[in-house]
């Protein structure tokens, strides 16, 4: 029963140990070096490199493998999932193997894992770009904090044909902006989480605001507030809990958001970043969509906290210019931005920043 969990510093090693343990029945997980000392002794580090494995990912009763989610606000939680839940996208992406997908960030991230192992699934050549773009690839896989870092360079890339975008806020003038950076391409915004993968698809047809339709076979419910979930692509649960998902039954993401008539769905931000300030509830995520909005912006980050007189007051981090907002108690703008490997913003360390700045 125990876990490989593979820890090298080459992509095209961790990906060939990856699908080797998938081929010969082991359960697996990418993990980075400092992830190592936080697993217990389930999980047995794999350091050996190995040749790469040119083959497709395998469906039907291979053992299930392990991702983790991005760890942004908290520990990150170890999912179990089965193959066939993430072939059941691959077959809907269309990425093909003439393409060149680029791959940015680090394969411990469940997006960045996901869209490697896509690309090997397809036969497609991939371009691992842990930091910046390189290369000239076809298709494209980032958050948002990458796919910026991508259009800071200035020579636009007319080959690439396809942009999936994931993981964060994207306003309407950053999607301009990646579409002229990406001329040719077919830029595409998803909403998903690591526990279902993709939930819903933006294209250039969605209205501003909304984080688009539902993904092929989703089906997306709004209950007082509430976002749940029914897809084929639900992991079977977290690793040593006793909860496991269900496809038959809805999952509750933890957003909160509305459905329009035309089925777009639109979030207001994740039910545990909604606080009650001076008897007001606010939504520390609207709060960060707002000031994202503002020209010269590049990051944002509002965190909640405690106040003697207010119970919970909000305070912002900002990256490329100094603003106000009448919610906030007060903003620090920082040159270097606190982010995970998966492009994310760190919460966490976030937290800290602007403790020691406002307390």
């Amino acid at each position: 029963d125990a876990i490989i969990a593979i820890a090298l510093p080459d992509p095209e090693h961790t990906m060939a140990c990856f699908f080797a343990c998938a081929h010969i029945g082991r359960r697996a997980c990418i993990v980075t070096p400092a992830m190592l000392t936080d697993l217990d002794d389930t999980f047995i580090p794999l350091t050996t490199q190995l040749l790469p494995l040119g083959t497709a990912f395998p469906a039907g009763a291979s053992v299930p493998f392990i991702t983790f989610t991005s760890g942004s606000t908290n520990r990150p939680k170890a999912i179990l999932r089965n193959a066939s839940t993430w072939i059941y996208s691959f077959e809907r992406n269309s990425v093909v193997a003439n393409d060149t997908v680029a791959v940015m960030g680090n394969l411990s991230h469940s997006l960045t894992h996901y869209a490697a192992t896509e690309a090997l699934h397809n036969g497609a050549k991939i371009i691992f770009c842990p930091k910046r773009l390189t290369g000239e690839p076809t298709v494209i896989y980032a958050t948002p904090t990458q796919i910026k870092l991508a259009m800071a360079q200035t020579t636009p890339h007319p080959n690439v044909r396809l942009v999936m975008i994931g993981g964060g806020h994207f306003t309407p003038a950053e999607h301009d902006a990646c579409q002229n950076q990406f001329p040719n391409a077919d830029i595409r915004i998803f909403y998903g989480t690591a526990e279902t993968s993709f939930i819903s698809i933006a294209d250039k047809n969605t209205p501003n605001g909304s984080v688009g339709q539902a993904y092929d076979g989703v089906t997306i419910s709004v209950q007082d507030g509430n976002v749940n979930v029914q897809t084929p692509m639900m992991a079977i649960g977290y690793l040593g809990k006793i909860k496991t998902f269900d496809h038959d039954t809805s999952f509750a993401t933890g957003e909160i958001g509305r459905i329009d008539a035309h089925g777009h769905l639109f979030l207001q931000g994740r039910a545990d970043r909604r606080v009650t300030i001076a008897d007001k509830s606010v939504h520390l995520d609207a709060i960060e969509a707002e000031l994202l909005a503002i020209e010269g912006i590049i990051n944002a980050g509002v965190i909640a906290l405690p106040d003697a007189s207010r119970g919970l007051r909000a305070f912002a981090c900002v990256q490329g210019a100094d603003v106000d907002h009448p919610l906030l108690g007060g903003v620090l703008v920082v040159d270097d931005w606190p982010q995970l490997l998966s492009g994310k913003t760190d919460y966490v360390r976030l937290k800290q920043i602007l403790a020691q700045a406002f307390a």
